[in-house]
């Protein structure tokens, strides 16, 4: 009897293991490529209801009110879509701040969907003024 309890519990174990890797791994799995959908479909129209915090801080951002489409950044959900965008990504449209940002990701002070001012509060000066 006890031998049997150990065994479930194991199995049990194990299994929440599995499932909670399975779960993380879908969630940050850091894609290549997009899963694959209809390309005849608009990015929003999915991502409206799939992912509706990113698609609302996009719409609402400079990105939306501007119309900058998501396979700007993200490419196309061929083999050149990235989840996290590198920063040659922003080159048409900012060129001047990706050349001053260096190894700096642009989206380590930007948001990444609302691009809204920076994130990060100013930094001080010698003087101790911000």
């Amino acid at each position: 009897m006890r031998r049997s309890r150990q065994v479930v519990a194991l199995l049990f174990i194990t299994s929440l293991v599995v499932v909670t890797g399975m779960t993380s791994v879908a969630a940050d799995d850091g894609a290549s490529e997009h899963f694959e959908v209809d390309a005849d479909v608009p990015c929003d129209v999915c991502h409206a209801e799939m992912t509706p915090k990113v698609f609302k801080n996009w719409y609402a951002g400079r990105h939306g009110k501007n119309n900058v489409k998501c396979f700007v950044c993200h490419g196309s959900i061929g083999s050149d879509f990235t989840k996290k965008p590198e920063n040659f990504r922003c080159l048409g449209c900012h060129a001047d701040q990706v050349a001053t940002a260096g190894d700096v990701s642009c989206f380590s002070c930007h948001p990444p969907h609302p691009l809204t001012p920076h994130l990060m509060a100013p930094k001080e000066t010698e003087g101790g003024e911000k």
